[in-house]
């Protein structure tokens, strides 16, 4: 039998009996072909909404996304959404917020669209989603969609998401048991794998973005909070 070293510090803060994702701070690396770059993400309260952020830089670039919601009976709503790249090889600059009044989501910054959309279907972004991944791994569901918004043209687009496998990772020369889920789209050859560590509440140890153009990877350095 193999010898799991339990991270017990952090986990003995966590509630495990509860469906809730619980806060957290941790160092992130980004990888693409274009840059390498370490930074914090963040899932935390804001006022009276749940904020996700990602925030990193380096000698020649930054890196700024955040996503403000709602969170309700285990279902995500989504407020605001923004990003900033820095410098231009990389440059983006965009601000989606979701009108639930108006049933409007509209674009401003580099990519300028306004959508009506009805938005008692859920429409997630890219940051918030990852709540919802979570919460459906953590209760045991293998196949689940989820409905992400089009960041380019505007409107929403079905993802498929599946948990592949149960393996061990490591982790701070600690074996996890990850699942690993693969999010896939009809008519794209791009497939995005997730690895979920179940000893850490199912927080993302690693995320590799495959397609035919480019390969990008985010993976956990350092905890700094958690729970």
């Amino acid at each position: 039998m193999k010898y799991k070293k339990i991270l017990f510090a952090l986990i003995f803060t966590i509630n495990i009996s509860s469906n809730d994702i619980p806060f957290y701070s941790a160092k992130y690396k980004f990888e693409s072909d274009e840059i390498k770059i370490t930074g914090v993400r963040e899932f935390k309260k804001n006022n009276d909404a749940y904020e996700m952020t990602f925030n990193a830089s380096n000698l020649i670039a930054s890196m700024n996304f955040s996503s403000e919601f709602q969170i309700s009976n285990d279902k995500v709503y989504s407020n605001k959404y923004n990003i900033k790249i820095k410098p231009k090889f990389l440059n983006r600059d965009q601000s989606i917020n979701f009108d639930y009044a108006n049933n409007i989501i509209e674009s401003s910054g580099e990519k300028k669209w306004k959508e009506s959309i009805n938005l008692n279907k859920i429409i997630l972004d890219p940051l918030n989603a990852q709540i919802m991944i979570r919460t459906f791994v953590k209760k045991g569901t293998k196949k689940f969609s989820l409905n992400i918004i089009d960041m380019q043209q505007g409107g929403s687009k079905k993802y498929f998401f599946k948990v592949k496998s149960v393996q061990d990772c490591m982790f701070n020369d600690s074996i996890l048991t990850c699942h690993v889920v693969e999010r896939v789209r009809d008519g794209s050859r791009r497939k995005v794998q997730y690895y979920l560590a179940e000893e850490l509440e199912y927080m993302f140890i690693k995320i590799l973005d495959k397609s035919p153009e480019a390969t990008n990877k985010l993976e956990l350095q350092e905890i700094l909070s958690l729970g």
